[in-house]
């Protein structure tokens, strides 16, 4: 079903004096800045979900029927524009689902801003369908659906208009922006389903074209066992210089049917220059990485029974890296001290379920890191610290908190304001519908503005939809077995 942009949604841009006046739907403050985040808004897997620039900072989220919306909070005058629609998710199903199991989540959007003050999102995908041709890279597994879909705002700054870029291949999914210093950007992403090479594709003209995949994790069916594939979750980021740094952990994929588990935990550096990676010892490692090369050059810890997730990276003035993984409702932190991998740390330890998170690397010692924890009757979300490398961790200040809802959370702010450092989103699952309450949160906490709603009709569209139906939703927990929402 072709869907365009809901009327209640197109950008006016008359709002930008109103909205610096504080105008629109005036009423008392709330500390959300949008009312339509839509089903699992946010991962730290795509990433950054905002950019800090030129005194503005923006964010995109999932929103309705899985789109991508922006939204844009403009520091010196302490308001908010937006949010918009900036796209068209094909996996969006109309009406809006009130069945979370309806909701496929992989496509949430990854936003980066180019040298020229441009906005890129890219999104809408969870392998691509096998109708946009052959994956040279990947498999077409589990029922991939979806396009990779990366457009531009139309001027710089400016998110009321966007433009559609056919530059990037359909397959992708987990999509994360990395921009070195010189401006070039890369973009990395698994190049399909499970059975998929992670890939990365380079630009040096701000977006407008890139360069043809590169693989950098090989899938293949597995030395062991010719009912495993090997497979990858990743995260890369921005090392020091012209490095980008990879973490990851392995998922051996069952054949031909799918599992949860996930094991072992592994770090690796790329050298821009030439595209060649190592390990974080300087040893080399040849890409596409194998399983066995992963094993033996870059595996910091066989993690036995205990199930890691994909996990955020950061390295120190020196570039010696730093890892947060997080293992079922807790947080995992290795810090590699310059010559050896340090014991891992687990964050929080005792104080409940402890969810994702991403942190700040201050020096080679001190490091605050931004967490979830969920416990009976409050939830909340703030930092917590270590100056002593990470042997031990200290409350610090709580950014927000809730007896009602619990946060997903969102990587960093690229380049993050101290006043708007993470995006979340609230899930209260009292409600009857699946929108969220979305936040942006820094030093002070939350960054609100006067109460507004950017749902339009569509509480009343989903008034006829039947019940979420919880036997099937328990059936398909039971076989995911442990896997999160965002990683089938």
């Amino acid at each position: 079903m072709k869907r365009s942009r809901p009327s209640s949604c197109r950008p006016i841009f008359w709002w930008l004096g109103a909205l610096a006046a504080g105008s629109l739907c005036a009423g008392a403050n709330v500390d959300h800045f949008a009312d339509n985040g839509y089903g699992n808004v946010l991962s730290t897997l795509q990433h950054p979900a905002g950019e800090h620039y030129q005194g503005v900072t923006y964010v995109a989220y999932q929103g309705p029927h899985e789109d991508p919306y922006v939204a844009a909070y403009v520091h010196a005058t302490g308001t908010w524009i937006g949010p918009v629609q900036a796209g068209i998710n094909t996996m969006g199903k109309s009406p809006d689902q009130i069945d979370k199991g309806e909701l496929d989540n992989h496509g949430k959007p990854a936003l980066i801003v180019d040298r020229q003050g441009y906005i890129h999102l890219v999104f809408g995908s969870h392998g691509g369908e096998a109708k946009y041709g052959p994956n040279p890279l990947g498999e077409f597994f589990m029922g991939t659906k979806g396009k990779m879909t990366h457009v531009v705002s139309q001027k710089p700054g400016d998110i009321s208009a966007w433009r559609t870029l056919d530059n990037i291949p359909p397959f992708g999914t987990y999509n994360q922006w990395i921009k070195l210093a010189n401006g070039d950007l890369y973009l990395f992403y698994r190049h399909g389903g499970h059975r998929s090479d992670w890939v990365y594709q380079k630009s040096v003209d701000d977006g407008r074209t890139f360069s043809a995949p590169v693989s950098v994790l090989k899938h293949k069916v597995s030395a062991a066992s010719p009912t495993v594939d090997d497979s990858w979750y990743a995260w890369f980021d921005q090392g020091k210089g012209d490095t980008i740094t990879a973490s990851y952990v392995y998922h051996p994929c069952a054949n031909p049917k799918h599992n949860a588990q996930r094991q072992d935990t592994y770090y690796m550096v790329m050298d821009c220059r030439d595209g060649s990676w190592r390990n974080v010892q300087g040893q080399s490692l040849a890409a596409p990485v194998t399983k066995e090369d992963a094993d033996r050059l870059a595996r910091i810890e066989v993690t036995g029974k205990d199930r890691p997730s994909h996990g955020t990276t950061h390295v120190d003035a020196e570039g010696r890296p730093q890892l947060c993984f997080p293992f079922a409702q807790k947080v995992r932190y290795y810090r590699w001290d310059g010559k050896a991998w340090q014991k891992p740390v687990e964050v929080a330890a005792g104080m409940g379920h402890v969810n994702d998170g991403d942190f700040v690397v201050d020096s080679p010692t001190t490091t605050r890191m931004i967490l979830g924890l969920g416990n009976p009757g409050r939830d909340e979300v703030g930092w917590w610290k270590t100056t002593d490398g990470g042997r031990t961790w200290a409350k610090d200040a709580v950014l927000i908190s809730s007896a009602d809802q619990s946060f997903q959370t969102s990587a960093m702010i690229r380049n993050a304001h101290p006043d708007a450092q993470m995006l979340l989103a609230g899930v209260n699952p009292a409600l009857g519908h699946l929108y969220r309450p979305m936040y942006l949160v820094g030093e002070h906490g939350p960054l609100g503005r006067p109460a507004a709603s950017y749902l339009g009709e569509r509480l009343e569209q989903i008034k006829s939809l039947p019940p979420p139906n919880t036997a099937k939703a328990e059936a398909k927990r039971k076989k995911k077995a442990g896997l999160g929402d965002d990683e089938p």
